[in-house]
């Protein structure tokens, strides 16, 4: 038979649940249940010691080694631990307290063989909210619209406030969710109050760049080649943005399929209706037993809350009436029973019936169809908050103030004062999350609070009355600065991963903080210093548009604020060069912004913002087509980092100083500085990337040496160092990095060398990232390449010069004007021919006046060949200067053609083969064929 299977590989079975010790893992079926590290120590610690009391100490001791808590975590997480498991054991429960001694694990325990493999890698794809109650009496709709739901693609759940849509999408999105290749992606619309934003909200789940003035285009974009469902969770107060959204997502992302929970319909086109109903209630007469009240579903809510509020309570035949006639006159909403139910271990079920009756007098009239929102609720609310102690009313009324999620460090830091110290706080909090007005999240090692959305408002209003509304927001803005104020140097310690989780949650909290400080009735001031702690956020989440507003609403406000710190705006207008950049392109605000940071950086001899200025101001100029600018910009940039001492602070000059002296064609001093950038210490071309809104410096690097080899005559090498690039741009999972390789030096050097499959490759690549991205720069140079590919052979018609026309009227830019230019000979245009005769084409001033020598011979004309003579051997001249070898090619090439056909066959041989010749590479190459034959033809 063989030996037993060892005891840390079996699996402990309970009710519906399945536990694996050695992978902490809970299963209800075959679904892992989402419990954090401390419940499931406990229950660990329980359920291997089934019927035996385990003593609070002993508890303590498993889930916090070697660390002195509060009792109160200890009740916080068994709490939590008994809303996961739910009250099974018919009226029992899993987990029972036994006074003055600790808990014990009351059901049967039975021992099954060891687990089968589970996936970890779709585990990290799980984007759905724990839920933190079980869901009771849904079963059955659940199961229907799963069967539904694949095949009509738009759901909307619809009901009255507290109805119980959430738990419901979320128990239908967790059973659906590995159906679906791409998984459920959850998104709260609830803390959302700009219609505007609701694209990047979705879009930030996927975990994807929304930045542009049309987010919904690009979501949709996105989208389109996605197998997921998308969860959107109160939509009512932006249905008209909803409506329009899921339409489009709808109609052109047909893998997509859409959730929805609102409060009426979206009216959009697709969708499916589902009103939800009340929980079942057991009929007036005759008075149920307990056995018969325990089928209906709103009396099985009723008990599960209630023992979780009073581990006594039993469910029996001569209370069963009266707790039908509580869930009847509350009539069957979820959150008003969970509210009701909570109060049993002040008033016993008797009491609290007939409290009841007068509180909810507005709640019994006109049927619920006919309120208000908020005054259905509002009712429960008053009922359960009078009855709260003071300290706890308080607390909750101050704990409004936030907009999302608190830990209980955020809680004491905002709502004590003298009367209610940081001691006094832990057990009211534990209150509160018992009475089901805080939720408790303790999935994670930090426990993470919030307010329902209802309770929010209610308590809002509370805390507006007392008079401390003002006092609150202001300690959530001081708070907020505080938590934020490490948020940019964790940026360079944290991965990704860890600094969203640590740092982006606090958005929604940021948003209504600034909000206020920059209201009448707010402080300006706290807004500037807010603005500029919380930059790192508003960028890693993709809401840079909403960021510059915010930025430039900032600056605006600093002359007239009471505040004397001018490192403020220093930081403000750093990001919001950044920011203008990546949303609206080139423009002059662009240099106003950074020359402003700049002027303060030096005034206080904050050589760190000085760098970032002086690399703002250099990447503008590039742009601008002002390369001599952007080299000087570059050097200054040198002289303050050599002052710094920072070695990553000289690896970006480096770098910068590889792409300027390439840019004003400077080969060989280019080359120098770009083989110094691959070869800095590994340490220090880490942290080379010092800032949110920088460039990664193995991409850039590489983008800059690929475009200077190639100008040097080493066409194969150019193109194996930008295709490294690309495969280190992919590698960041971040567009902005490799689209700059792809459009700055991928796709340019794949058309140089006449390779147009991997010019197509390259360009789908950058159609695909762009996509992503919110701003017209990319998609400017996603534009340009798409029509060169497209452009096809000069044959002479109307649409192929249309063709040309539109390309050349679309160029953004000098710099984009010079690579155009360089593509194909018919799209330089005559104002790129007189910048490079103006001596400001730089690195292709030698290929632009080739081509003007080639336009005059097209032109044609009695002395058109003396006349072509004078660019190309102008050309000739700077490619010789410059050391461009492929340029000088190009020109060579074209050169010893036109003698040719004037009969200077020796001197077009003796020009072509020596240049020729000094090839070691690129044989295969557009370029170099052409010279090859042309050679072949003079022998």
């Amino acid at each position: 038979m063989g030996d037993p299977a060892d005891a840390s590989t079996q699996v402990l079975a309970f009710g519906p649940f399945r536990l694996l010790p050695a992978q902490r893992m809970l299963l209800e079926g075959n679904a892992p249940v989402r419990l954090g590290s401390r419940a499931l120590d406990i229950l660990i610690a329980l359920v291997e010691r089934p019927g035996e009391v385990v003593s609070k100490e002993e508890l303590v001791t498993r889930a916090w080694p070697n660390t002195f808590v509060e009792e109160t975590n200890l009740r916080v997480h068994v709490g939590a631990l008994r809303k996961v498991l739910g009250h099974g054991q018919s009226v029992g429960g899993y987990v029972a307290n036994v006074p003055g001694r600790g808990y014990s694990f009351v059901a049967q325990v039975t021992r099954e063989g060891p687990p089968a493999a589970h996936d970890p890698a779709r585990e990290r794809l799980y984007n759905l909210p724990p839920t933190l109650t079980r869901m009771i009496g849904r079963a059955r709709v659940v199961s229907e619209l799963a069967d539904h739901m694949p095949r009509e693609r738009f759901l909307t759940l619809v009901g009255a406030g507290g109805i119980g849509k959430t738990t419901v999408a979320l128990e239908l999105a967790q059973k659906l969710d590995e159906s679906y290749k791409d998984r459920a992606h959850f998104v709260d619309l609830a803390s959302l109050a700009n219609p505007q934003l609701v694209p990047t909200a979705v879009a930030s789940t996927f975990e994807f760049q929304t930045l542009s003035q049309d987010p919904l285009a690009e979501l949709v974009v996105l989208l389109q080649d996605k197998q997921a469902l998308l969860v959107l969770d109160n939509c009512e107060h932006l249905i008209e943005a909803v409506a329009v959204l899921t339409e489009r997502i709808f109609a052109e992302a047909p893998g997509v399929h859409i959730l929805a929970t609102s409060r009426e319909p979206v009216r959009a086109t697709g969708e499916w209706v589902h009103r939800l109903s009340s929980l079942e209630i057991p009929p007036v007469s005759p008075a149920p037993s307990a056995a018969e009240a325990l089928s209906f579903s709103a009396i099985q809510l009723f008990i599960q809350r209630a023992m979780a509020s009073l581990e006594s309570f039993r469910l029996t035949d001569a209370n069963a009436p009266i707790v039908a006639d509580i869930c009847r006159r509350v009539d069957g909403i979820p959150l008003a029973i969970e509210l009701a139910a909570g109060r049993v271990d002040s008033f016993g079920i008797q009491e609290l019936a007939d409290r009841l009756g007068d509180q909810l007098s507005v709640l019994t009239k006109g049927r619920r169809a006919a309120l208000p929102r908020h005054q259905t609720m509002r009712a429960t609310l008053d009922w359960s908050y009078q009855f709260l102690p003071p300290a706890e009313q308080v607390l909750l009324c101050r704990l409004a103030i936030f907009r999302g999620t608190f830990t209980l460090t955020s809680a004491t830091a905002v709502a004590t004062c003298e009367k209610l110290r940081a001691p006094d706080v832990f057990d009211p909090i534990a209150n509160l999350v018992a009475k089901s007005l805080i939720t408790a999240d303790v999935s994670g090692e930090i426990v993470h609070y919030r307010l329902l959305d209802n309770t929010r408002a209610y308590a809002t209003e509370k805390l507006e009355q007392s008079g401390e509304y003002a006092a609150m927001s202001r300690r959530r803005a001081v708070h907020c600065c505080a938590v934020l104020d490490n948020a940019e140097r964790d940026w360079e310690r944290q991965s990704k991963t860890e600094w969203l989780r640590n740092y982006a949650r606090w958005i929604d909290d940021v948003r209504a903080a600034l909000d206020w400080a920059f209201s009448s009735a707010g402080d300006a001031s706290l807004g500037i210093a807010l603005t500029a702690a919380s930059t790192p956020v508003w960028f890693a989440l993709s809401f840079v548009r909403e960021y510059r507003e915010r930025a430039q609403r900032a600056l605006e406000a600093i002359p007239t604020a009471s505040i004397a710190k001018p490192e403020l705006e220093m930081k403000i207008n750093v990001a919001l060069g950044a920011a203008i950049f990546n949303t609206q392109g080139i423009v002059p605000e662009i240099a106003t912004a950074y020359a402003r940071a700049l002027e303060i950086a030096e005034h206080l001899g904050a050589s760190t913002y000085a760098l970032r200025a002086l690399w703002g101001l250099a990447r503008e100029r590039y742009v601008q087509g002002d390369y001599r600018a952007a080299l000087s910009f570059c050097e200054r940039f040198g002289q303050v980092a050599k002052t710094s001492g920072d070695q990553a602070a000289d690896l970006v000059h480096d770098r910068m100083m590889a792409l300027a002296l390439h840019l004003v064609g400077r080969q060989a001093e280019a080359r120098l500085y770009a083989d110094r950038t691959l070869n800095h210490p590994a340490a220090v071309i880490r942290t080379a990337h010092k800032s949110f809104h920088e460039y990664d410096n193995r991409v850039a690097a590489r983008s800059h040496l690929a475009r200077i080899l190639w100008v040097q005559g080493f066409p194969d090498q150019a193109a194996a160092i930008a295709q490294e690039g690309v495969a280190h741009g992919l590698s960041l999972e971040y567009p902005p990095p490799l689209c700059y390789v792809l459009a700055y030096a991928a796709c340019p050097i794949a058309f140089w060398n006449g390779d147009m499959a991997m010019a197509t490759s390259y360009v789908q690549l950058l159609l695909k990232q762009s996509a992503n991205l919110s701003f017209g720069y990319w998609q400017s140079w996603r534009y340009c390449y798409e029509q060169v590919a497209a452009l096809g052979d000069d044959d002479g018609t109307f649409e192929f010069k249309q063709r040309l026309d539109s390309l050349r009227a679309s160029a953004i830019g000098p710099i984009y004007s010079d690579l155009l230019s360089t593509l194909r000979e018919e799209l330089t245009g005559p104002e790129t021919i007189a910048r490079a005769e103006a001596g400001e084409a730089g690195w292709c001033a030698a290929e632009i006046l080739r081509v003007k020598g080639m336009q005059i011979l097209k032109d044609g004309g009695p002395n058109a060949a003396e006349a072509a003579e004078v660019p190309l051997l102008r050309s000739l001249d700077i490619a010789r200067q410059q050391g461009a070898h492929s340029w000088e090619l190009r020109t060579a090439t074209s050169l010893a053609r036109l003698w040719r056909e004037r009969r200077r066959i020796a001197q077009a041989r003796d020009l072509l083969a020596p240049v020729y010749g000094r090839f070691s590479e690129g044989f295969a190459t557009a370029d170099l064929r052409t010279a090859k034959s042309v050679i072949d033809e003079l022998a």
